[in-house]
């Protein structure tokens, strides 16, 4: 799967594409929206959304750091 942006590996299942963090999410990251894997039915649509996945998973990791300051 040629199209996947780095920190995720992809691959195609019988019922579409998949696409997995090759990361881990933080517990706040996780209750904030942020996925661990992600299902498409083509290869745009799965960069899309693992763009904004990777893009909210940023937003929320600088939340979490601000959430942290007194």
């Amino acid at each position: 799967m040629s199209l996947l942006l780095p920190g995720w590996h992809g691959e195609v299942l019988s019922h579409g594409l998949v696409a997995r963090r090759l990361g881990v999410l933080t517990d706040y990251q996780l209750l904030n929206g942020c996925l661990p894997e992600i299902t498409a039915t083509n290869e745009s649509e799965l960069w899309l959304l693992c763009d904004a996945q990777a893009r909210l998973a940023e937003r929320v990791a600088v939340a979490e750091a601000v959430r942290r300051q007194p």
